[in-house]
Parts: structure tokens; sequence; C-alpha cells
């Protein structure tokens, strides 16, 4: 059997604040506004990964009230969320991922980030696809104040 889930995340750009993306440090300086590092890639991926399991949302495992979740690396909840994955006996057959904003430019971080996931998530790079694009300079994003990632994965049950 195979399932399909779907993820989104936005996080506010906030100075003075770590940017991590795919559990990669990118800027010490200019990262997002949120309770755990706001890493709005890995949290995209775990709400994809819950959707295909039918198990809710990242907020419903870990939440923002949760003085336990503060300033966490959002790489724990994923490895939290990869044994959910492995004890209802799935796979993930792939990821694809596009992180929305104006800056940074990303281009040179793609690579490092899918090795970074692959890393965290135990499962071959080749399995995982990120993009980059801008807003067009269009909204919250486009004026370079937040950032958006969405997912979807795709799992397979191991039989």
């Amino acid at each position: 059997m195979y399932k399909i889930g779907l993820g989104y995340d936005i996080h506010r750009k906030e100075k003075n604040r770590k940017l991590y993306l795919g559990g990669l440090l990118i800027s010490k300086n200019n990262g997002l506004t949120g309770h755990s590092d706001a890493d709005v890639l890995i949290h995209s991926i775990c709400d994809a990964i819950l959707g295909a399991l039918n198990k809710g949302d990242i907020g419903e495992h870990f939440s923002d009230k949760d003085q336990k979740n503060k300033n966490k690396k959002s790489s724990i909840f994923l490895k939290k969320i990869m044994k959910f994955l492995k004890d209802d006996n799935y796979e993930i057959c792939n990821v694809d991922s596009t992180i929305i904003c104006e800056k940074p430019k990303l281009k040179f971080y793609k690579k490092k980030i899918q090795n970074s996931l692959s890393s965290i998530m135990k499962i071959d790079s080749n399995k995982i696809s990120i993009k980059a694009t801008t807003h067009e300079k269009l909204g919250e994003i486009g004026n370079d104040k937040a950032i958006a990632s969405k997912s979807i994965v795709l799992i397979k049950e191991n039989v």
C-alpha cells in the first residue's frame, strides 16, 4: 500500500536568531520566530509524513505550549516521526520539498540540505528533492519577512 502526505509551514523572520533549514545552519543572525528552532522545511516534512500516516500534525505531537519543546532542534521531531513510520511498518519512497523565500538565496545550500535530511532521516539522499523559489516580491514572503516550505511525501508499506 502506498500513501501520500502533504505538509506546509511558514514562520516570520527574526534578527539575532539562527536560521536552520533541513537541520542545516544557514545563518547565525537571520533566523525565524518559533517555539522550537523554527525549521520550516523539517516542519513541513514532519506534517507530510504524519498526514500520510493519518497521525495528525506536528503541533499535536510537539506542542508549542509545551516548555520541553522550547528551542528544541526540529531534527529531534523528525527522528521521532521517522520512528512512527517504522513502527507502522512503512518506509519513505520519496520526499519532494520546496522552500519559498526571497533571501537567503539557497542555490548553494540545496545539496547540503538534502544530505543533512538524508542523515537525519536515515534514508538515501536520492529519495529527497529540495527546491527553492521566491515569492516574486509579493506578500510577507516576497517582502522578506517570512520563509515558508511545502513538502509532499510518498510512503509505502513494507510487506
